[in-house]
């Protein structure tokens, strides 16, 4: 087996190790090599430390749950209210996750080059129609995103200082709509 392949291998048995239920604590370098049929010293080999397996097996993780509704479009739809159903789906996720995700947020806010907006890039053009430069609608999409994995990272100390408990999925769904019409305006 190639150093792609055993990255990839580990990558793949690290995912379904934690979306069976797998805690961060329970879960090994030990663990995850021995699933994975590959020496323990590979995972530092391919990868700087076990966090970092983890952190891209997370990342895998989400990105496949908005990639999962991204193409779901609705000729009544608006881009909004299709952004609205990506945004929530990639929130329930996160919910679903929170051990994982918040453990892979500060490093993708802080060490990862800014991408995660260019993800949602396009509903944000569609909501404006030229309304709005690319500049202002990256910054709209910068905003959205990094609040919202800001909000979650944070969430016990958001709700004490709000009130909203965005780890409870109807305040979540709550929240999401208020900060889309805060950042796209209402219909």
């Amino acid at each position: 087996m190639g150093n792609k392949e055993t990255r990839n291998r580990l990558i793949e048995v690290t995912k379904r190790l934690l979306t069976e239920g797998n805690s961060l604590e329970t879960l090994t370098a030990r663990h995850i090599s021995s699933e994975a049929g590959v020496n323990l010293a590979m995972i530092n080999y391919c990868f700087k430390s076990k966090d970092e397996l983890l952190k891209i097996a997370v990342e895998e993780i989400v990105a496949t749950e908005f990639y999962k509704y991204v193409d779901v479009k609705s000729d009544n739809s608006t881009a909004k209210e299709q952004l609205r159903n990506i945004l929530y789906h990639v929130c329930k996720a996160m919910l679903k996750y929170s051990s994982l995700t918040r453990m892979s947020i500060p490093y993708i806010m802080l060490n990862e080059e800014i991408s995660l907006p260019y993800d949602i890039m396009p509903f944000i053009k569609k909501h404006y129609e030229g309304k709005k430069d690319e500049t202002q609608c990256k910054v709209i999409a910068f905003h959205i995103v990094y609040t919202m994995q800001l909000i979650f990272y944070r969430s016990k100390d958001f709700f004490k200082y709000s009130g909203i408990d965005v780890d409870d999925e109807a305040m979540m769904e709550e929240f999401l709509d208020s900060q889309l019409d805060l950042f796209l305006g209402r219909e």
